[in-house]
């Protein structure tokens, strides 16, 4: 590919980079479509032998159980805190939103 740099750009380099531009978007339009065909045959042979097709974004390795989300290593809780207190103030209890059990605090800034 020659590129005129600095130089006046005639109608016939328009002419011939145009044709260029255009026989290399349809051998890409073609490569595309030969690779959806071998796409769909793979899947018809995953399917073939038993196993199972989940549509993904390519960046997936292993089974989808490696990518569940482990609650254990969940260590922040991003729920809202209540506190309550049933005599005005001596006793104070704390529990997540959406808890029933609720825990026991001490008063220390006293």
């Amino acid at each position: 590919m020659d590129i005129k740099v600095g130089g006046i750009m005639d109608k016939q380099f328009y002419k011939e980079e145009l044709g260029r531009i255009i026989a290399e978007n349809n051998k890409l339009k073609q490569q595309i479509l030969d690779l959806t065909l071998e796409n769909a045959e793979l899947k018809d042979m995953v399917l073939d032998n038993g196993g199972d097709y989940t549509e993904t974004d390519g960046y997936e390795v292993g089974s989808p159980s490696d990518y569940e989300e482990d609650k254990q290593l969940n260590l922040f809780d991003e729920r809202p805190m209540i506190y309550e207190s049933p005599d005005g103030g001596k006793t104070i209890y704390g529990r997540r939103a959406g808890d029933s059990v609720r825990e026991k605090f001490n008063r220390e800034c006293d």
